[in-house]
């Protein structure tokens, strides 16, 4: 299953870390416009629930850690008490260690006070709630998902607003109740259209159950809101390829690497399926190299070293 950095953010596990030392770089960026961060954000590298190295990302929004025992971690971007993302991430003592880390776009456009409803408001203001939602989360950073479903259910049900849905849909795929997590995501997103991170979920699930046409249809919904999101657009070029269409899902592809100024690694690896597809050999080893570049613990996974071994020795 394709995890987001929102789930991450929800059902992160902790990892044991051992072995030899190395370094390990990296940049997070905006999916917005492939940008640094606004401000410093605070990286740590996380190993049982524990900050392992902490820094501050730099002005272009690298960060560096030295002397890491090879092995597992959650990488988490934060500002204060704001966890922005989380990624796991492999550090090995060969080789170089990099992790591009996207700070996912939550919401279509700019929400000021002017656009907040006064059932937001209420909501935001009710302790009540707010306090039954903290309790929701707390449970799920202790992996009771069951339990922090049913406080989230509560909280739905007594007018939480669509992020409380779409944490409760998280929590329905990790319990293995599809169609609960759709409506929940779909009621997320009926709750507030531009709330992104919600087709994002929504999009995951179905391309992990290989539902092309209901990706494809997540994804062009999005799009109409957000013309250049970068995950609108990665979705729908996965959909477009999957189908043949790979024209299409060449621009769309395309389009999604162009939205983070190439600085992301996953429109790279769709790239290079499609130039696969294509026959077009080098091109397809020039996204994979890149897209291995940007995130070097794909390079441990199962799945990708047949996909090394069918573009390396590709001959079409």
């Amino acid at each position: 299953m394709r995890v987001s950095p929102a789930l991450m953010l929800l059902l992160a596990a902790p990892w044991l870390a051992v072995g030899q030392s190395a370094s390990l770089d990296g940049y997070v960026f905006r999916e917005t416009d492939g940008g640094p961060p606004r401000r410093s954000l605070t990286v740590e590298l996380t190993s049982q629930g524990r900050a392992k190295q902490r820094t501050d990302t730099r002005a272009d929004g690298t960060f560096t850690f030295n002397k890491v025992r090879e092995g597992r971690y959650t990488l988490r971007a934060r500002f204060n008490d704001f966890i922005a993302v989380e990624e796991m991430v492999e550090v090995t003592g060969t080789g170089k260690n990099f992790a591009a880390v996207m700070l996912p776009k939550r919401r279509a456009g700019a929400q000021t006070f002017g656009t907040v409803t006064v059932g937001q408001l209420a909501a935001r203001s009710d302790p009540a709630l707010q306090k039954k939602l903290r309790q929701a989360s707390k449970l799920a950073a202790q992996g009771d998902f069951s339990g922090s479903a049913r406080l989230y259910e509560e909280a739905v049900g007594a007018g939480a607003q669509p992020d409380a849905w779409d944490a409760l849909g998280l929590l329905y795929l990790y319990l293995g109740k599809k169609e609960k997590a759709y409506q929940a995501f779909e009621k997320a997103i009926e709750k507030d259209p531009k709330y992104l991170l919600s087709y994002a979920h929504l999009g995951s699930a179905y391309l992990d159950q290989r539902q092309y046409k209901e990706v494809a249809a997540v994804a062009s919904r999005a799009l109409l809101i957000d013309s250049g999101w970068l995950t609108g657009h990665a979705y729908l070029a996965e959909a477009l390829a999957a189908e043949g269409n790979f024209e299409a899902a060449l621009r769309s592809a395309e389009a999604a690497s162009q939205a983070a100024q190439g600085r992301a690694p996953w429109p790279h690896l769709i790239l290079a399926k499609i130039h696969w597809a294509r026959r077009d050999c080098a091109s397809a080893r020039r996204h994979l190299e890149r897209h291995l570049a940007l995130n070097t613990t794909a390079r441990a996974l199962p799945e990708m070293a047949k996909s090394l071994e069918l573009v390396n020795t590709c001959r079409f």
